[in-house]
């Protein structure tokens, strides 16, 4: 999740920075040791420019995995002791895991992860986490696989820059491999990974009327890595796309040169046997010349923007590997409007997204971000009750989840740093 920062202003009421939205990676405390370290951090616009760095070793194996409870009514991790930072962070997860359960509803965490650098303590903490969201019935994708990253990426859970393939692994991956290997046939819960590249460039001047080159300033990722990918055991795969390059005009018809683009990864992934979340990769706004629109506005409606996804159910809806459509990533800064607040505003415009889709026959699975990045940490206080009626009952309210202390994804500190800042150390 880390946003890059723009001087545009929005045509609506909050100052929106344009964003590239990356996040993190997860890795395990019983899974195999990094072959490789992923050190600074990606540039702007996702770019493989960056100097790769060479392979190392972590100077410490990660920690025995904790054994899962017996039984599926009890704590997968009881009698566990956890240090303050594992206690704050799992007990975000268990209070939206609680918010859900009030609520009737299933949850998906879209992006999650960590530094991928070295330290072991966030290995733990990532297994403990896998282990709970498995346990509880939590879809989850983690950030991110790709090829068009840069080598020194810290956050990266499958790909090596200019390899043309995803070519290698990290102890994230080892954690989701071993989760869907082992999964009985009985168990909801699902773990992926978000493939990047399509949503990147859209830093600096980017806007409906500068796109951006493919293989420049964004990249389609090599068709063949969806087969690398279930190989691997993989078979969800959350994949952001961008409002803006698949409609260069509001209310204009579908690019037909981006369809083609997306629908060839599409098309890769149902070869495969993955099933794909379509996801809008675009922090509640639209780029134009002008600056960003903010969604609810006047100045991009809540019409539009079912209208938008009408036009991708329509074009999409009966491809067999599209297994639901994610409305809106990290919806934030909107303008409250009449609604009261942002985040009511929000979920008046998510809502009507749902009943539109319903009534024109959709019936596919509807990921709902929550507002404020959609911040599991902070998602009781943005959302003190549920708000989607689904006809279909099939909608997941999607979280995402970091553990630095600004919850962006950057992992400046250190775990002992981290730790040292919680408790006054």
């Amino acid at each position: 999740m880390s946003r890059e920062s723009d001087s545009s202003q929005p045509r609506g009421r909050a100052v929106w920075p344009i964003a590239l939205g990356i996040g993190v990676i997860a890795i395990g405390a019983g899974a195999l040791a990094l072959s490789g370290t992923f050190s600074g951090t990606p540039t702007a616009n996702g770019s493989t420019s960056a100097t790769p760095s060479p392979s190392t070793t972590p100077a410490t194996e990660p920690p025995e995995s904790p054994t899962p409870a017996a039984s599926a009514d009890d704590d997968v991790l009881a009698g566990l002791e956890f240090d303050a930072l594992q206690e704050v962070h799992l007990d975000e997860l268990r209070d939206f895991i609680a918010w859900l359960d009030e609520h009737d509803a299933e949850g998906f965490v879209g992006e999650v992860g960590w530094d991928n650098a070295g330290d072991a303590e966030w290995t733990t903490l990532g297994e403990y986490w896998y282990l709970l969201a498995e346990q509880e019935g939590l879809w989850t994708t983690g950030w991110a696989a790709g090829t068009a990253w840069p080598l020194d990426y810290r956050l990266l859970i499958y790909g090596e820059a200019g390899s043309g393939s995803l070519d290698t692994g990290s102890p994230q991956g080892d954690i989701i491999e071993r989760l869907e290997a082992e999964r009985t046939g009985d168990s909801p819960a699902r773990h992926g990974v978000n493939v990047a590249g399509l949503d990147f460039g859209t830093n600096e001047d980017f806007s409906n009327v500068n796109l951006g080159e493919l293989g420049g300033k964004f990249q389609a990722e090599p068709l063949e890595s969806y087969a690398w990918l279930a190989d691997r055991g993989i078979d969800l795969v959350r994949l952001p796309v961008r409002w803006e390059r698949l409609q260069p005009e509001l209310d204009g018809p579908l690019d037909a040169d981006h369809v083609a683009l997306v629908t060839a990864q599409l098309d890769a992934a149902a070869a495969a046997g993955i099933d794909v979340i379509l996801d809008l990769h675009n922090y509640g706004s639209y780029v134009t010349q002008w600056g960003a629109s903010l969604v609810g506005s006047e100045w991009l409606t809540t019409q539009q923007f079912t209208d938008f996804w009408l036009d991708l159910a329509d074009t999409w809806g009966e491809h067999p590997a599209i297994a639901g459509w994610g409305l809106m990533n990290e919806p934030n800064n909107l303008g409250a409007e009449d609604a009261g607040s942002p985040a009511l505003l929000w979920e008046r415009v998510s809502q009507e997204a749902v009943t539109a889709l319903r009534e024109a026959g959709d019936e596919h699975l509807i990921l709902v971000a929550g507002y404020d990045w959609s911040s599991l940490a902070k998602w009781r206080s943005n959302h003190p009750t549920g708000w989607i009626s689904d006809p279909a009952d099939n909608f997941r309210y999607e979280a995402h989840h970091y553990w630095d202390s600004f919850g962006a994804g950057s992992y400046d500190l250190s775990y002992a740093e981290e730790l040292a800042a919680l408790t006054g150390g």
